[in-house]
């Protein structure tokens, strides 16, 4: 799909899309409702959801973010294929949603059946261990973004190491000795050889993504201004996803069987991120805010990194220096945080509008050259001239007139 066809608007995909979607939402329903029935009412532990042993009060959000997230996640897709069909990537995301809600509902109805102690079971724990990687990996279709295509042939082995390096984490997960974050439950299909296989070739998922992230940078420097737009959404999306994938790898490196369940909340949540940046992006609504959604994206990620390491230095250095108590320090770096937020939030606001919302700060900085110029001016015909040259290079109307009433 070339750029034309985004600027000639969508077409109407096939009628089965919408009545397959509501298909897929009664799946997810139907093996909730399986799950509160068993684990709640009846008080059965398990099964294994995206990796996490459903034992407890706080497993039981795990489930509840599972099911939104597919059920969003299914909800874009669908839009995308409804709307735009002859794109790649509409059909790619149903694939990952649909493979979700089948394994989701097997799980669950397996669970419901043969729960707490039978091989069905057993099975039903390993599936629910290592099916959630391919809704981890949706930011490699931003490889494609947004033509359904790559940018050119030379990117063509892009792909396969996406779809190895996939694979190979799903092995990692699927075949080793333990189930569940905590290694709560043994692996019934455990295999060291292709372990060990799958922890080699999962290497190739990180230059994957570089390869991703490159061939958007090559595809925004050689397109549209409207495609460039709709990058920009998408690159938002892309960064906070990317970066959530190597903060649970580097939790999941560093905790071992004590993996928090915090992190798999977070990479849940900002799995949604590409696929709902892709849905703006590829039906075009609202793309003349991006520049300063970008903006303040990246504005208050390094705003929120900035406080929290001036809170944990601030209270680490208070009881170093100080020797006061741990209430006291919290206390007393609580309070210069809240002192330093609002002057911060306002410095950084102005570095990033200036860095990635440029029309917006140039515009800012014209108005203010125009109020002060304004007091010094007397004549009426270059107040108009110069009013008529503020609003040109601030707004750029279709036309413009001035009405100046005779005293």
């Amino acid at each position: 799909m070339t750029d034309r066809h985004l600027r000639d608007g969508t077409t109407q995909g096939g009628r089965w899309v919408w009545p397959v979607w509501w298909g897929l939402l009664g799946l997810l329903v139907v093996a909730l409702g399986l799950w509160v029935v068993q684990g709640v009412l009846r008080g059965v532990p398990g099964p294994v959801v995206v990796g996490v042993y459903v034992a407890g009060a706080v497993d039981t959000v795990v489930v509840v973010v599972t099911v939104l997230a597919t059920a969003a996640l299914a909800t874009v897709a669908t839009t995308i294929l409804a709307r735009v069909p002859a794109n790649r990537i509409g059909r790619i995301l149903w694939w990952i949603s649909a493979w979700m809600v089948a394994t989701f509902f097997l799980t669950m109805a397996l669970y419901f059946l043969h729960a707490p102690t039978a091989e069905e079971t057993a099975f039903a724990n390993w599936l629910g261990s290592w099916a959630f990687v391919f809704f981890a990996a949706t930011p490699l279709v931003l490889m494609i973004f947004p033509t359904g295509s790559l940018p050119s042939s030379r990117w063509r082995l892009l792909p396969w190491m996406a779809v190895l390096g996939t694979i190979g984490w799903a092995a990692t997960e699927a075949f080793g000795d333990r189930l569940g974050l905590q290694g709560e439950l043994p692996n019934p299909y455990a295999n060291a050889q292709l372990e060990r296989l799958g922890g080699f070739v999962v290497f190739l998922f990180l230059p994957a993504l570089i390869g991703t992230v490159a061939s958007v940078v090559v595809r925004y420097r050689h397109t549209s201004p409207e495609v460039r737009a709709q990058i920009k959404w998408v690159a938002v999306g892309g960064f906070l996803q990317i970066a959530s994938i190597l903060v649970t790898w580097l939790l999941d490196a560093v905790s071992g069987n004590d993996f928090p369940i915090a992190g798999v909340l977070m990479a849940m949540v900002s799995s949604l991120f590409v696929p709902v940046t892709l849905g703006v992006a590829i039906l075009r609504y609202r793309l003349v805010d991006i520049d300063h959604v970008v903006s303040r994206t990246f504005s208050y990620a390094l705003l929120g990194a900035l406080l929290s390491a001036l809170f944990f230095g601030g209270v680490i250095g208070t009881q170093a220096v100080l020797g006061a108590t741990s209430d006291f320090a919290v206390a007393a770096t609580t309070l210069a945080v809240a002192a330093i937020f609002d002057p911060m939030r306002r410095r950084l606001h102005t570095l990033m509008d200036r860095r990635f919302n440029r029309s917006r700060f140039d515009a800012e900085r014209v108005v203010e050259g125009f109020t002060s110029r304004i007091n010094n001016i007397t004549s009426t015909d270059l107040i108009s001239s110069d009013l008529r040259s503020t609003l040109e290079r601030t707004v750029a109307p279709a036309s413009l007139g001035i009405w100046i009433r005779n005293s």
